[in-house]
């Protein structure tokens, strides 16, 4: 059996060049509120499903899209087993899925990163059980919302690199200060996105599911969808399959008994590496966003 485990895995790493995006295609006539709705149906959590099309013909005139929207969405059993396993599991509840089809073609496409890139972010062992349980769950649901969908095959391969995947902030806060300080600091960190250009897609109070679920340990658990238009903007025209990327989740937390309150989300490095990027252009706005980010969270710790 592990033979043909290892087999498959080589025969599928020759077929799909980059294995850290997951995409299908198909010529089915659906809505992106029709795959929100099956996806609901199928027990996903959609926190949002947004038409980015509007918004890019608002700010820049133009969109080379029919359909380009940004569905933030998480399983809640798989999500909460992880959260337990890994606290900075979070800064995928949720995460993205893009639905696109460009004017003048016949395909709907679906793309949603894969269980060895979230892997990647989080520093998890490559073959974790869970995200692979989690990645089977994606496929199945996505044949589901499009109907003879095939794979599509990237012609290019993620780059080496050697900047760090996720940012993460540690700071000490007794644990019977964390809600006030928590909310003075989002607070700061909500005022001081708007004015550069972040959107919050998304705010989730995560740590609803997991009392409901009789877990406890948390005194808080946040999480921020946030997006750049810009960003997203200029990269989707190169790659589309970007949207896996968008909104960005950032995961604020305080475990019980630890006195400490953590800050983590993904580096738009993870942008650069998987998505192959080498446009200047792009690269120019990635790393803005990142150094706006990361001086409006600066600003903000107590």
């Amino acid at each position: 059996m592990k033979k043909i485990t290892f087999l498959l895995a080589i025969i599928l790493s020759l077929i799909f060049a980059n294995e850290e995006i997951i995409i299908y295609k198909s010529k089915v006539n659906i809505t992106p509120q029709k795959i929100e709705e099956i996806f609901i149906k199928e027990g996903y959590s959609v926190q949002t499903n947004r038409d980015m099309n509007g918004p890019y013909k608002k700010q820049f005139g133009k969109s080379e899209f029919d359909i380009y929207n940004l569905m933030t969405v998480y399983y809640p059993k798989i999500t909460k087993e992880l959260v337990l396993k890994d606290a900075d599991s979070g800064i995928f509840a949720p995460f993205s899925i893009v639905i696109w089809k460009k004017k003048e073609n016949k395909y709907i496409h679906m793309g949603v990163l894969s269980a060895k890139a979230k892997a990647k972010i989080l520093g998890f062992d490559f073959d974790d059980k869970l995200l692979a349980e989690l990645e089977k769950k994606n496929i199945e649901t996505i044949k589901k919302a499009l109907p003879n969908a095939k794979r599509v095959n990237l012609s290019y391969k993620p780059k080496p690199i050697k900047e760090k995947l996720k940012t993460k902030y540690v700071f000490e806060v007794a644990d019977d200060e964390a809600m006030d300080t928590k909310d003075e600091l989002e607070m700061m960190i909500e005022d001081g996105l708007k004015p550069i250009g972040f959107v919050m897609a998304n705010f989730n109070d995560y740590n609803y599911d997991l009392k409901e679920a009789g877990i406890k340990d948390f005194i808080f658990y946040d999480t921020y969808s946030l997006c750049k238009l810009k960003v997203i903007y200029t990269v989707s025209k190169i790659r589309p399959e970007a949207g896996v990327f968008a909104p960005c989740t950032m995961a604020i937390y305080q475990k019980r008994g630890t006195n400490k309150m953590v800050i983590v989300f993904p580096n738009i490095y993870n942008w650069i590496s998987t998505l192959n990027i080498n446009d200047e252009n792009a690269i120019k706005e990635l790393k803005k966003a990142q150094k706006d980010m990361i001086n409006v969270i600066e600003n903000s710790l107590p």
